[in-house]
């Protein structure tokens, strides 16, 4: 335990020194994603007490907060916010893909995979007490990839599921459970999660399609400050 804790001190002040990777308090970081960070020329990342296991890809400008734990084959995008604490993103048979310029709060599971309800127990019996065996069957079963596009916001305590999209825009209600794809600029809420109302009129939708902003550069972001804080309907 002491050798991991000094492992991750000493992480942490490598990519604080020599990249644009800004590390506070207790990140702990699997030694395949130091290295990853150190030799990925990513900028502006900041993690504060983020947990983050191998397989994590980040782009440039990605916050985590407050111990959010990030583990197996999840890329995440340019500019993404990621609070804790109790938020998990986990994928282990497909992958979990999220967008760039997206808002996750507090709380929220975001899983790509779940127990089959289907076999004799959902308890994971197979890593318990069949560790050697040369089967391929797996504890873990999974209905596809989860993928959140660009400008998506969830609040705290939503849940999503495995083989779920989220469309670009959409905004996931506190407390949700998403079962099902979502559309672009949708908002929905409850449990099962359902459509509350749409944010936009469709030539607004038109117009932010058309823009691409989410892959515009910071200084292009910069010079548009209009663009983005205008009231649209």
């Amino acid at each position: 335990m002491l050798k991991k804790v000094l492992a991750n001190i000493v992480f942490s002040a490598i990519l604080n020194f020599f990249t644009r990777i800004s590390c506070f308090y207790s990140v702990r970081l699997n030694p395949k994603t130091f290295l990853y960070l150190l030799f990925s020329k990513k900028k502006d990342v900041f993690l504060r007490d983020a947990i983050i296991g191998s397989g994590v890809q980040l782009d440039s400008g990605c916050s985590f907060f407050n111990k959010p734990e990030v583990f197996g084959n999840v890329r995440i995008g340019r500019y993404t916010s990621i609070s804790g604490p109790s938020t998990r993103i986990c994928a282990e048979i497909n992958e979990v893909r999220i967008g760039s310029f997206c808002s996750i709060a507090s709380g929220v599971i975001i899983q790509e995979f779940y127990h089959s309800y289907q076999r004799t127990t959902s308890y994971s019996i197979l890593s318990k007490f069949f560790k050697n065996s040369t089967s391929k069957n797996s504890d873990k079963i999974s209905k596809g990839s989860v993928l959140i596009e660009d400008d998506v916001w969830i609040g705290s305590n939503a849940v999503i599921l495995s083989g779920v999209t989220i469309g670009r825009g959409a905004i996931i209600g506190a407390g949700s459970i998403v079962t099902k794809d979502v559309k672009k600029y949708t908002i929905v809420a409850g449990n099962p999660a359902k459509e509350v109302k749409i944010r936009f009129s469709g030539n607004t939708v038109m117009e932010l399609e058309e823009s691409k902003w989410w892959t515009w550069s910071a200084e292009k972001i910069i010079q548009n400050e209009i663009f983005f804080t205008r009231a649209r309907f």
